[in-house]
């Protein structure tokens, strides 16, 4: 999970843990309408490039308490 603050950032932190842990799914929370997107991208850490891929799923801040169904819906 990552809360960003302004504008969309590049989410390079998001990227290394998503691949340091092989997780599927990545949740952002920040100002934006909801949106889900695959993401596919080469995480660097630690002097190693990582091959990511993942859905990111980016919610308002105001639905942080809704983040339980989200993810159930997510896993059908």
């Amino acid at each position: 999970m990552e809360v960003t603050a302004g504008a969309s950032g590049s989410l390079k932190s998001l990227h290394q843990f998503v691949a340091r842990k092989g997780a599927r799914v990545a949740v952002r929370f920040d100002a934006a309408a909801p949106s889900v997107q695959t993401v596919q991208t080469v995480a660097r850490d630690r002097g190693r490039r990582s091959e990511v891929r993942y859905r990111l799923i980016s919610l308002p801040l105001y639905l942080v308490e809704r983040l339980p169904a989200v993810l159930a819906s997510f896993r059908g």
